[in-house]
């Protein structure tokens, strides 16, 4: 008996093997296209935080550093001023011969607290930043750096100011260089380095990369103080081109009436 077996036509040829395997192809294909744009977009995004991520702290650590130059700066000067006070004390002769004599030695810091201001204030920066620890030792940093101005180099400057300039013997021999300014400064400089060491390592941030980076601060500053002038001295040039047009139509105007 022969029985005749009936073979769907989608099954003919393989149609439905082709068919299958289209599907699954455009799948693949499909699925490939979307993990590549979306994965594109996430990885294009996650460099563009890790860029704004990486300015912000190479900012933050400019900012420290400088201040912290300030204050080794301001330490300096405090040593001046011990050894003028020693010098006094064995030739008191010298501050009668220049009263001016600790003029020169006054340490005199200045912060600029336009990234503290940012730092503190925008919860973002902290987000952005996503390192708590460097963030604590930041802030601290930075508290230093307050308690630095005001219990060294403002309180100098105000004893400086009351004594009309030491220009006193027992003026000069009452300021407390080696006991007070001159230990404190060193206690609070050595704080803020060390933390700022630590800053540095947290963001894996080189003495070099630092450096790096002031250079280019300091390029882009000097170009924009020299295009200031540039163009204060293009409009000077304009203004005396002006003027000396109209003095000569004067002139001019003079001789025509001779």
């Amino acid at each position: 008996m022969n029985v005749k077996i009936h073979t769907p036509k989608s099954l003919k040829k393989g149609s439905g093997m082709s068919s299958m395997k289209q599907f699954l192809l455009s799948l693949v294909a499909t699925t490939i296209s979307i993990v590549l744009t979306f994965g594109t977009a996430a990885w294009l995004d996650g460099k563009k935080k890790e860029e704004a991520r990486r300015e912000m702290v190479m900012m933050i650590l400019y900012d420290l550093a400088g201040s912290i130059e300030q204050a080794e700066q301001c330490d300096s000067m405090l040593r001046e001023g011990f050894k003028l006070q020693l010098a006094v004390a064995e030739n008191p002769k010298l501050l009668s011969e220049n009263p001016f004599l600790f003029v020169k030695s006054s340490p005199y810091v200045n912060y600029t607290e336009t990234v503290e201001r940012i730092f503190s204030t925008n919860i973002e920066t902290i987000n952005t930043l996503g390192n708590v620890l460097f963030a604590e030792n930041v802030s601290d940093i930075y508290r230093l750096r307050r308690q630095y101005k005001q219990d060294i180099s403002d309180k100098y400057m105000a004893e400086f100011e009351r004594a009309e300039g030491f220009k006193q013997y027992e003026q000069v021999m009452a300021v407390p260089f080696a006991s007070e300014y001159i230990y404190l400064s060193g206690i609070l400089i050595s704080e803020m380095k060390e933390k700022l060491t630590q800053c540095q390592q947290m963001m894996d941030v080189s003495d070099g990369d630092l450096a790096t980076y002031r250079q280019k601060r300091e390029e882009m500053s000097q170009a924009s103080a020299t295009d200031s002038i540039q163009n204060a001295l293009f409009e000077e040039a304009g203004q005396n081109y002006q003027r000396l047009k109209e003095a000569r139509e004067k002139g001019k105007k003079q001789t025509d009436n001779k």
